[in-house]
This record gives structure tokens, C-alpha cells and sequence, in this order.
């Protein structure tokens, strides 16, 4: 890890000696803008833009009532609930541009579940992740409507883990120490790609890839993570001076964040409306389907959940 750091300080202080080298950069918007199209932020998307900002999001989601399996003991079935299962994610990421083509971003974020009743928080615990990345944003080309970038990072992420059912369930299976409680910290490194295509003022498209490998919340293990999605947008400001813009994308995930633990992959459906109207911020609402996989119920549970997104750039 010290020798990952030292990288990382030798490359910030080359992008700073280029930039002072090159001169004053020409001036752009602070927004993120090609071909006269503007292109919003989402809490599952990163950008491709090489921007100096800070973004912050706050979300929660609920599921539909789920069946919780209690623990067999001679034919018998003990600690059985019906509820719903309260999701939740804060998070807080700033990205500096040093030249036109080099961004440095650090962020930190908590995600959660936990039962909306003492049943369902005796049946499936309390599960928090925490813990933040950094990385660089890399710009591998640009034209007048096309931008594609790639990522380099750093991720520490550490699970809380309170679970009344398997700690009973070690119990009757006569396994060493059990516990209630178990924080297990993961470390990962990652690669992605990230693009955008504008085809007009009014429309653009987004996607990206990433690839992270490492350790897992089971101690012992490592694996990797995959992550693609694609985004289409649309903005009403230039053509109907409406400063209202809409998105709707599509995304596959096994990303420990999103799923909260090791297993399977989720399919996220997004909608999101904002506010297009400013050259310093972005406002927007987001709206997200997806399915996690819980080993304490029957079915897998589909969450919706709300988000509050805010950017500022600088």
C-alpha cells in the first residue's frame, strides 16, 4: 500500500508542474458540456468529465413485505416474521482537475439495511458498509460530441454485521466462537471506463465499466467485482428554454456497496429528473429499482429507492 501512495503523490505533483507549465487552460463551462448538450449526474454513474466538483447524495429504499424464514429444530420452526427491510446510502465524493486531461477524486460513504421492526431487525440484523476510495480520472480522448475516459483506484470498505438468526445458527451447529457481531474490513483495487456520447443539444448517452478485485467480507477470500451500465438523457433547456432534464438508465452490479454483501448480482433500473438551469450546480431526484439477494428470506426482495443528488462545481 505505502508504494500505491507514493505513485499517487509523484503523479500529483507532475500534473501540477504540467499545468503551470502549459499556460492559463482555455475556458470551458464548469458543467459537464459537449456539442451543446448538458449531461447530469447519477449516484450509480460516474462521469467521464475531467471537472473540479463536490457531490454529495442521500437515499432510502424499502422493500415489499418479505417472509422471513425462522431456524428448523426437530420439525419445528422457531423465529419466523413477515416484514420489510429499510435500505440506505449516504455519500460524499470531491474530484479536482489538475490539467485538462488529469482529475484526482476521494469520496466516502455509508450504506445500510435494517429491519423497520424488531422482528425483522431480529431476522436479518443491522448491515452497514463504510469507507470511501481515491483514484484518478484519466482522459483518453475527446472530439466535439464523443469523451471517454478511464479510472484508476483505491477502495477500503469495512462491513458491520449484527445478526440475531446466525448467531443462533452457529450455535445449534456447534461452531467455534460464535458471535453476534462481525466487522470485517476489505480492501480493493480497480480499473473502469467511462464514456459520453452527445448526439445534440437535446440528447446525449452514458455509460461505463469497472473492475475491482480483492478482498471479501469473508475472511481468507478475495474475487472481483463487475460493474457496466448505460445511460440515455434529455435536455429540455436548449430547445424548449424548459431547465428541467430527465435520464433513464440501466445497470448490472456485484459492487459490495449495492448488493451489501458477496453474493450474486443486482439489476438496477434508474429514472432521475433535475434542474439543468445553472452553470455551478446540479439538483436532481433519482429514482431506483433493483433486486439484492438476502439469505434470510424466502424470495429475492426488490428494493425502491429515492435519492437526493446535489454537485457543485468549482
Amino acid at each position: 500500500m505505502k508504494k500505491i501512495f507514493y505513485i499517487i503523490i509523484i503523479l500529483l505533483i507532475y500534473s501540477n508542474t504540467v499545468q503551470t507549465q502549459s499556460g492559463s487552460p482555455i475556458a470551458e463551462r464548469k458543467v459537464p458540456t459537449m456539442n451543446g448538450h448538458t449531461f447530469p449526474s447519477s449516484s450509480h454513474f460516474g462521469s467521464s468529465f475531467i471537472t473540479t466538483h463536490l457531490h454529495a447524495d442521500l437515499g432510502f429504499g424499502l422493500t415489499s413485505t418479505l417472509k422471513i424464514p425462522g431456524i428448523i429444530i426437530d420439525d419445528y420452526e422457531i423465529f419466523s416474521f413477515e416484514g420489510q427491510i429499510l435500505f440506505f446510502n449516504t455519500a460524499v465524493r470531491y474530484q479536482q482537475r489538475f490539467t485538462p486531461w488529469l482529475a484526482l477524486y476521494l469520496s466516502f460513504g455509508m450504506a445500510g439495511r435494517v429491519g423497520t421492526d424488531i422482528s425483522t431487525i431480529m431476522a436479518d440484523g443491522v448491515n452497514t458498509l463504510s469507507g470511501g476510495d481515491i483514484g484518478w480520472l484519466i482522459r483518453i480522448t475527446r472530439s466535439e460530441k464523443f469523451n471517454l475516459s478511464g479510472t484508476i483506484r483505491v477502495q477500503n470498505l469495512t462491513g458491520n454485521f449484527i445478526n440475531v438468526t446466525d448467531y443462533f445458527r452457529d450455535i445449534i451447529n456447534n461452531v467455534p466462537d460464535p458471535s453476534v457481531t462481525k466487522k470485517v474490513p476489505a480492501m480493493l483495487v480497480g480499473i473502469g471506463i467511462r464514456g459520453a456520447y452527445a448526439f445534440n443539444p437535446t440528447f446525449g448517452l452514458q455509460f461505463q465499466g469497472d473492475f475491482d478485485y480483492g478482498e471479501t467480507f469473508e475472511r481468507s477470500r478475495t474475487k472481483g467485482y463487475y460493474s457496466i451500465g448505460l445511460m440515455g438523457d434529455v435536455d429540455f433547456l436548449p430547445k424548449h428554454n424548459t431547465a428541467v432534464g430527465l435520464a433513464l438508465g440501466y445497470a448490472i452490479t456485484s459492487a459490495p456497496e449495492i448488493v451489501m454483501g458477496d453474493g450474486g448480482m443486482s439489476h438496477l433500473i434508474t429514472g432521475k429528473i433535475g434542474y439543468t438551469g445553472s452553470d455551478d450546480f446540479e439538483l436532481g431526484v433519482q429514482y431506483t429499482y433493483y433486486n439484492v439477494n438476502l439469505n434470510n428470506v424466502d424470495e429475492k426482495p426488490f428494493v425502491s429507492k429515492i435519492l437526493l443528488l446535489l454537485k457543485f462545481y468549482f
